[in-house]
């Protein structure tokens, strides 16, 4: 059974062109090779990514908990000294209320 997660992506203050270019660099190229920010081939699926003013947010599904960890790792060691990174877990709560 997967789980979906809410990753909210919030950058550590005023961030220099070039920095932000090469981590966001190593973001892209991960996206490109596995279609997930987090360079993870197998067990999370992507499925949209919003932009805010602070920094942005990512709808993940998780069907392998060992994924997460490989997932939330690559973050910590290529985006966590720009941004700060958080994992919310997401309830259904139409079909937790309705489906009764």
């Amino acid at each position: 059974m997967s789980q979906y997660y809410l990753q909210r992506f919030e950058y550590r203050g005023s961030i220099d062109k070039a920095t932000f270019d090469s981590v966001w660099a190593v973001g892209h190229d991960a996206m490109a090779k596995t279609g997930n920010w987090g360079n993870v081939k197998k067990g999370i699926k992507h499925h949209h990514a919003f932009g805010t003013s602070f920094g942005g947010y990512a709808l993940i599904e998780v069907e392998d908990p060992a994924a997460l960890d490989e997932y939330q790792l690559f973050h910590t060691n290529s985006y966590a000294h720009i941004v700060n990174i958080t994992f919310e877990p997401l309830v259904d709560l139409d079909k937790a209320i309705y489906s009764k």
